[in-house]
């Protein structure tokens, strides 16, 4: 492995790095602002099912096991909405 030094002291590898941040930063920023900023207008769906079993605590929650066979289990009236 080469033993050279890279940096003369302290301030110098500083110096360098932050050059490197501030380039990476505006590097960041460059490519934010070519993005094409146009919104599209479509509709969000979420699946409440997989939405409340999504962590550990409520797919072994009795209760939300329950509550979502319920629904499952619900008649069709037609006036549900």
């Amino acid at each position: 492995m080469n033993n050279r030094k890279l940096f003369n002291d302290k301030d110098e590898l500083e110096s360098s790095m932050f050059n490197y941040l501030n380039l990476q930063k505006e590097k960041q920023i460059n490519e934010l602002n070519n993005l094409n900023k146009e919104f599209q207008n479509e509709k969000l769906t979420i699946d409440v099912k997989s939405y409340y079993f999504s962590n550990v605590i409520a797919r072994s929650s009795k209760t939300m096991v329950e509550c979502n066979n319920s629904k499952i289990n619900l008649k069709s009236t037609g006036t549900e909405g």
